[in-house]
């Protein structure tokens, strides 16, 4: 990965935001700066210099996984305001850049304190380089892509008449980390029958509802970069309507990311799978005279060192599609207390298409 170009990115920018050093606190963030994987953590960069801050839990992680550039500053358990004060005069820094989005009001407080330096709040300044993935980034989720697949094949292998949705989650996280993942990139999803009408289900000792929709949504983090596959199956036939509504789902979603490209408006090709299900029926019903959706959630999302970044392609988004952005395209219908059918797949976004990272057919699976 080119975390020296990617440092360098943060120092090209302190002008533009008019200060003199940068703080990373959030992990994520720190991962895509540095490689580093531990928990406990904090980056300083500078025009010159780049401060690694952690305490001896980590030194020797830090010598095996943080990039070449970085310099080891011991910190544990004191203030961080204080620490910086340190460093400030050592490096001559007055102005100090913070992620707003991801401190704690109480650890604002503390810096503008303690640390001696004007704080300047900043938000989305390391999101905004995670935006577009490189050739290397795009290898990394289509590994934990390939991992996920072949766990969610053997999946598909122990469907039988007395599994539960506790079960397959448990094998499938087992699974994944037998293969060399770090974890699941999200708890998985495993709903089955009137279960999967709930978009985020989570899974229970409910066993297989024959020719009722089964729903898979599953991710693997991999090497740090993640993954998110969703799959909806039959076992023992389809009951009657569901293959029409699973034929509107994967239409919607054909047709967004057929249409999709580069420089696109998100909320666009949110619109082109939203009024694909709608025109079939399938837009809005009530509930206690309350009007509620029956594709509710957004088109999809960015996918990267976290499953759930930006871009967020839903009806409200005022983002484009930049080329090298990943997404997922996964519309959805979901009946109340019946089922619910969603498709997912992930996408590398170019300049005149989005490409498929995906292997596994979108045809209708039915397990016998």
């Amino acid at each position: 990965m080119d975390f020296a170009g990617r440092i360098q990115r943060i120092r090209d920018g302190l002008d533009a935001h008019q200060i003199d050093a940068m703080l990373v606190s959030y992990l994520k963030n720190i991962f895509y700066l540095s490689g580093f994987g531990g928990s406990t953590a904090e980056i300083l960069i500078t025009g010159e210099h780049a401060l690694f801050l952690t305490d001896s839990r980590y030194y020797e992680r830090f010598k095996e996984e943080v990039c070449e550039g970085y310099r080891l500053v011991p910190f544990y358990q004191e203030s961080l305001g204080r620490k910086l004060k340190e460093l400030a005069v050592e490096h001559g820094f007055t102005r100090l850049g913070i992620e707003a989005d991801h401190l704690p009001f109480a650890q604002v407080e503390e810096l503008k304190e303690n640390s001696g330096a004007d704080i300047v709040p900043l938000s989305g300044v390391v999101e905004k380089l995670r935006l577009v993935k490189d050739d290397d980034e795009i290898a990394a989720l289509e590994r934990a892509i390939r991992l996920k697949e072949e766990v969610f094949t053997e999946l598909i292998g122990l469907i039988r008449g007395d599994v539960t949705e506790a079960d397959l989650a448990a094998e499938f996280e087992y699974r994944l980390r037998k293969k060399g993942a770090q974890m699941a990139s999200f708890p998985p999803i495993v709903a089955f029958g009137k279960n999967s009408s709930k978009p985020h289900a989570t899974f229970t000792s409910q066993t297989l509802v024959p020719t009722m929709p089964l729903t898979f949504d599953l991710g693997a983090e991999l090497d740090g970069y993640c993954s998110d596959l969703t799959r909806t199956v039959f076992y023992g036939g389809v009951a009657q309507g569901w293959q029409e509504i699973y034929a509107i789902v994967r239409e919607a979603k054909d047709a967004a990311a057929g249409s999709a490209r580069a420089g696109m408006r998100c909320a666009d090709v949110d619109r082109i799978a939203r009024d694909i299900i709608c025109r079939s029926g399938y837009d809005s019903y009530k509930v206690d005279g309350e009007e509620r959706k029956y594709f509710g959630h957004g088109l999809g999302h960015g996918v990267g060192v976290e499953v759930h970044e930006a871009p967020r392609l839903n009806n409200r988004s005022e983002e484009t599609l930049k080329a090298g952005s990943v997404v997922t395209i996964e519309p959805g219908i979901y009946l109340p207390d019946q089922g619910g059918i969603r498709i997912e797949d992930m996408y590398v976004v170019r300049d005149g298409c989005l490409e498929n990272l995906n292997s596994l057919s979108t045809d209708i699976l039915v397990v016998e």
